[in-house]
């Protein structure tokens, strides 16, 4: 029995860019900016995304935000984002199988431009928080807030878990329909990912300001 999941490659993958300008998220290779601690994401009009969805995605953002203690997110226009969020019309072949999946799109082939797009299955059930009585991925029914959850992640720079109590595993369980509080392991991963990052900032800093403060000192001496 196929059990729904999410489009990206449990396996290890090269992160390169395709013709078209597309690559799969890989923990690891950051696709915004290093040092950029703002980001912003964007939605399509209301009547290609509906007004309830956005306020599962912005409260979804708001934790991972929190989970990060040094990213931001705010949001601005669909065009303007540096995530777009949008539903799509899937493959036939795939349909069923998958539930959406996030990528990384290179705005031009020599550019470093680079947007991250969550694409959900617009033919999907989709159940709001105040629906989670209704999940049932065996109607067709999934939990929205999970789904962007592990999507979110993604972009962050999070591969798949093999721990099944992290919105990081790549199926959604029968046992488990509804994730959206991270587990320890999801804390631990996006901890090391954004504070090692932000260590090696503060140890650049120290290292200049102590260059800095040997050279007062000597031209105080001489």
């Amino acid at each position: 029995m196929l059990l729904p999941r999410c489009a990206v490659p449990d396996i290890n993958f090269n992160y390169s860019f395709a013709a078209d300008g597309l690559s799969w998220p890989k923990a690891g290779n950051t696709w915004f900016p290093k040092g950029k601690r703002n980001l912003t994401y964007g939605f399509p009009s209301p009547d290609k995304f509906p007004a309830n969805m956005t306020k599962v995605f912005r409260d979804a953002f708001t934790r991972w935000a929190k989970a990060t203690t040094v990213l931001n997110f705010t949001e601005t226009t669909y065009d303007n984002a540096d995530i777009k969020v949008g539903l799509y019309a899937f493959n036939d072949k795939i349909e069923g199988m998958v539930y959406g999946d996030s990528i990384i799109i290179r705005s031009k082939p020599s550019s470093d431009v680079m947007t991250g797009e969550i694409r959900l299955d617009g033919n999907q059930s989709w159940a709001l928080p105040s629906e989670y009585k209704n999940i049932s991925w065996k109607n067709d029914i999934l939990d929205l807030e999970s789904v962007a959850m592990h999507q979110i992640g993604h972009l962050l720079g999070l591969d798949h878990s093999s721990e099944k109590d992290s919105v990081m595993y790549p199926s959604i369980l029968p046992s488990k329909q509804r994730k959206v509080e991270l587990s320890e392991n999801d804390k631990e991963n996006i901890l090391q990912r954004y504070t090692s990052a932000n260590s090696d900032r503060h140890g650049s800093l120290w290292g200049l300001l102590s260059i800095a403060l040997s050279l007062a000192y000597m031209i105080f001496l001489y």
